[in-house]
């Protein structure tokens, strides 16, 4: 893999990005602390903001610690003809942070809303989280079949949760509680100065053969509370080797120094042979973000 930045901006006023999509030259965004779903158009200005959450109270443009729905992951993808953006929260506290959305394309207005906290707690059960402490799905990518959802490993191991997408739609949208079947695959991510990478975003390779992600680099042991930043990884995933728990990543570098940001989240703007053009965005832990256009090239990964 081979990474470079093409072009970098800070966002002063769109408060910790922590998931990115593009669809149709448009892109969305969404913040751990922020109630919008955000669309930017391609000189990345804001051209629409739709809000999700209801929680409108505000402290220095951010929603509160304890009170923020903490969007976490988000993925475009079409199913039975048609198009939805799906916004789930990370899980990491209850009440506040379980809910997922969907928003129909075809008309915005129509928004889903479910708590999931029953399914978070099956994945924990299932992932084997002791009772203490919390899932944490910062990542999530869907293809035709499937949804992909990416667990960061602060306390826990790093892992990716892949449940069957029409029972997870069917959950989602019907009244009842039907929790899907799930499968919890298990990565080791890699290290820098000893600190440990965990899973930040994800999405689909276009051909559904792989995934890409990125994996921060935060010197903390809580699914709560932020830490230092040493970094990021970007990463690529077979999905023919998901079950050997397979990962190919190199760590985001400039002028020869690793750029200590969090990257959060990653989209694929355009491919063409090997080389794919990503979006990436940060949180800085202030109020602020910044997105990121950047080539990627995959090689032969054996």
């Amino acid at each position: 893999m081979q990474v470079e930045v093409i072009e970098h901006e800070h966002l002063a006023n769109l408060p910790s990005a922590s998931g990115i999509e593009y669809w149709e030259n448009t892109i969305y965004l969404i913040g751990d602390d922020m109630r919008w779903l955000v669309s930017l158009d391609d000189d990345w200005n804001v051209s629409s903001k739709f809000a999700l959450s209801a929680i409108d109270t505000l402290v220095n443009n951010r929603t509160p610690w304890n009170v923020k729905a903490d969007f976490e992951s988000i993925a475009n993808f079409r199913y039975k003809e048609k198009d939805f953006i799906m916004v789930l929260s990370s899980g990491s506290m209850p009440i506040t942070r379980d809910t997922a959305y969907l928003i129909q394309f075809a008309d915005q207005q129509r928004t889903y809303k479910k708590n999931i906290r029953e399914l978070y707690d099956k994945i924990k059960e299932q992932a084997g989280i002791p009772g203490g402490n919390e899932i944490n799905i910062e990542g999530l990518a869907v293809s035709e079949n499937s949804a992909y959802l990416f667990h960061r490993g602060n306390v826990n191991e790093n892992f990716i949760v892949v449940i069957q997408l029409e029972s997870f739609m069917n959950y989602l949208l019907s009244a009842d509680n039907l929790l899907p079947e799930l499968k919890v695959h298990e990565f080791e991510l890699p290290k820098y100065k000893q600190v440990p990478s965990g899973f930040s975003g994800a999405c689909m390779m276009p051909d559904q053969s792989g995934l890409l992600f990125t994996a921060s680099l935060e010197d903390t042991e809580s699914e709560l509370y932020d830490g230092a930043i040493l970094g990021s990884f970007i990463g690529y995933i077979p999905l023919d080797r998901l079950q050997e728990g397979v990962s190919y990543s190199e760590l985001l570098i400039e002028n020869k120094d690793p750029v200590t940001t969090k990257l959060e989240s990653i989209v694929i703007k355009s491919k063409a042979g090997n080389k794919l053009v990503i979006l990436t965005v940060s949180d800085n832990d202030d109020g602020s973000s910044d997105i990121f256009e950047m080539n990627l090239y995959l090689y032969n990964l054996d």
